[in-house]
């Protein structure tokens, strides 16, 4: 994770005014997780580094531990092994996250009190919702790779997310990001104005960065 606050920051900023689909494009089409992946809090936007967890199916006490190490403004992301039905939150978890100001969460498992996490508007993305919980006990690795809806993430890559997806970006495109950001959200500005000003679709959308 780049230690480099003057370089990550403006990255930051600049996804937080943009999408995932934007940063989608902005990369080169890549990077987005597994559809299955989903905003489960809708109308919101989580931007930030990577704080990865690999756990175990059934066992949270990691993901729990993460809560209390992981940096303001991180996104953590927590893989579960081969079980996508563990569960990894509930509402508690989720006021622990809004008290430490983490960004967000994203897993390829479950999260349960959806309507606790609703009304607190803490942005979560995982593959749904269930009654079960997980085993407070064993062990996870904290700040390793780990692979999560067909991405490889480790620790310090940018995510993006909103109701669109996931969208990884890997520390080794931060270099280009912001000019290719910046040109993609030109590019969108320009094309609604055209068409609010009655240029055709096919027009309007032709010269794309």
């Amino acid at each position: 994770m780049s230690s480099d606050s003057s370089i990550l920051q403006p990255l930051v900023d600049l996804l937080k005014s943009a999408s995932a689909a934007a940063a989608y494009e902005a990369i080169g089409k890549c990077g987005d997780l597994d559809p299955a992946i989903a905003a489960l809090v809708p109308d919101v936007l989580c931007v930030g580094p990577a704080f990865t967890v690999r756990a175990h199916p059934h066992y949270s006490a990691g993901v729990s531990a993460a809560l209390d190490q992981a940096p303001a403004g991180s996104v953590v992301v927590i893989d579960v092994g081969g079980d996508p039905d563990t569960c990894v939150l509930g509402g508690t978890g989720a006021l622990v996250a809004l008290r430490r100001q983490l960004a967000g969460y994203v897993t390829n498992g479950r999260i349960r009190d959806l309507a606790a996490l609703r009304a607190q508007r803490f942005p979560v993305f995982a593959r749904g919702a269930t009654v079960r919980s997980s085993r407070k006990e064993g062990p996870a690795d904290f700040q390793v790779p780990v692979a999560v809806g067909g991405q490889v993430i480790r620790p310090g890559d940018l995510v993006c997310a909103d109701d669109d997806g996931v969208v990884v970006v890997a520390q080794e495109r931060f270099g280009t990001l912001a000019e290719r950001l910046a040109a993609r959200l030109a590019f969108e500005q320009r094309a609604d104005a055209s068409v609010q000003a009655g240029v055709s679709y096919a027009e309007a959308t032709s010269r794309r960065p």
